[in-house]
């Protein structure tokens, strides 16, 4: 698992599995097949591919957007929860 601390600015595309920690300035993508572990806020918005996985504990500047993935949500979100 790839383990990402430093403060991320812009987008950030996970494609593999990925504990992110700290903040990220911008939106998240995971991709089908990958796993996000987040333990950051992040101020943007977060899109969950179909087949993926995400643990969600950070708060969250924006929407959720599940197209699919297994989540487990542990963190208030600012925005909504959209499935599509």
């Amino acid at each position: 698992m790839k383990i990402v601390s430093e403060k991320q600015f812009g987008d950030v595309v996970i494609e593999a599995d990925t504990m992110l920690l700290g903040e990220v300035d911008g939106n998240v993508t995971v991709l089908a097949g990958a796993k996000l572990d987040l333990l950051a806020r992040v101020k943007g918005d977060i899109s969950l591919k179909k087949h993926s996985q995400a643990s969600i504990r950070g708060p969250i500047e924006g929407n959720l957007y599940n197209e699919g993935a297994n989540v487990e949500l542990l963190a208030a979100i600012m925005g909504e929860v959209i499935r599509k």
